[in-house]
């Protein structure tokens, strides 16, 4: 999966749950932003993705019933973000809105069921959940090594594989 295809979903579920929550988030241009995007190409949509991550963060850490009420919206942007220390910010909220539990529930299921995206996007997130329970984690990671082995998209590969993200491995 292309890097390109990958910020264009997470700005998608981002904008979905901003439209949600009620927000709207302009990022005014910035010579710095568009300097570095001439030697990263996608750099500026990045940069504007991290503005609508922690405007929608600044929100559902200040209102938990909004988590609650749009659950679904916020675990959906939260398994469309890659990055590898982003997506704590969105698990944080999921897991003092929804508890730590029901989140790595969430986390098990989009790594056994979701397509290739949200199958690396659960693995990123999963080291944000809080301290697994011994079963869930035996699941997780065997459903983790399954995912690995039926990845036919080598970013998917490499990011499911356990010694890409885990310490522990």
């Amino acid at each position: 999966m292309e890097r390109g295809e990958r910020l264009d979903a997470q700005e998608a579920a981002l904008d979905a749950l901003l439209a949600v929550l009620g927000l709207e988030v302009r990022v005014e241009p910035d010579e710095r932003v568009a300097a570095l995007a001439v030697r990263a190409p996608g750099y500026e949509q990045y940069h504007r993705i991290g503005h609508k991550r922690q405007a929608a963060y600044r929100h559902l850490a200040a209102d938990r019933a909004a988590v609650r009420d749009h659950y679904r919206a916020v675990l959906d942007a939260l398994l469309a973000d890659d990055d590898l220390s982003s997506p704590r910010w969105l698990a944080q909220v999921l897991a003092v809105g929804g508890g730590s539990r029901r989140l790595q529930e969430e986390l098990l299921t989009a790594l056994e069921d979701g397509g290739p995206l949200r199958q690396a996007c659960a693995v990123g997130a999963w080291r944000w959940a809080d301290a697994p329970s011994g079963e869930l984690e035996r699941r997780f990671r065997a459903a983790r090594r399954e995912a690995a082995r039926n990845a036919a998209d080598p970013w998917v590969r490499e990011r499911l594989a356990e010694r890409s993200i885990d310490p522990k491995g």
